[in-house]
């Protein structure tokens, strides 16, 4: 019989790696942020599996900023008392305006599927909550910076499950 040794990586979360992986974060935040129009590009043809990974990704938010005592600005439900407008028009309602804006401006946005785009975009949603997740098993640390952007990341993956 031959004997193996076998390794098992288990990381250690000393006081070094813990600030590392609050900078992998911050970053990943701020990039996801600034992607996050090229990420919802095909939104209107892919809108079930486009939602389902929003919202997985809006409850990781919250459920982050809730273990840092950070309060979400929203709690996904529409807001009545923001005016819509439109077309030099107002509307009292989203249902209004979804309603104005397929009739009157009803093109579509893309043209064409490019799959190579809507697999980027899966895989950095799926990213964005697996990374979400980590943190929230292991991450303590908190900046204001991350707080601030996670808060903007709320409030655009909320207005586009509202749109």
């Amino acid at each position: 019989m031959v004997r193996v040794t076998a390794y098992v990586h288990q990381p250690e979360y000393n006081y070094s790696h813990r600030y590392k992986i609050l900078t992998l974060l911050s970053e990943d935040v701020k990039r996801f942020l600034l992607e996050y129009d090229q990420i919802i590009l095909h939104k209107d043809l892919y809108r079930g599996i486009f939602h389902i990974q929003l919202r997985e990704v809006r409850e990781k938010v919250k459920e982050l900023l809730r273990k840092f005592d950070a309060a979400p600005y929203d709690d996904g439900r529409a807001k009545n008392e923001k005016e819509l407008f439109c077309c030099k028009l107002r509307f009292d309602d989203t249902v209004d305006l979804r309603r104005h804006y397929r009739a009157v401006h009803n093109e579509p946005f893309v043209r064409f599927v490019n799959v190579l785009e809507l697999k980027s975009s899966l895989a950095k949603l799926t990213h964005m909550r697996h990374r979400l997740t980590n943190y929230i098993t292991y991450g303590e640390e908190k900046t204001l910076t991350l707080i601030t952007n996670l808060k903007r990341m709320l409030t655009k993956i909320s207005a586009t499950l509202k749109f």
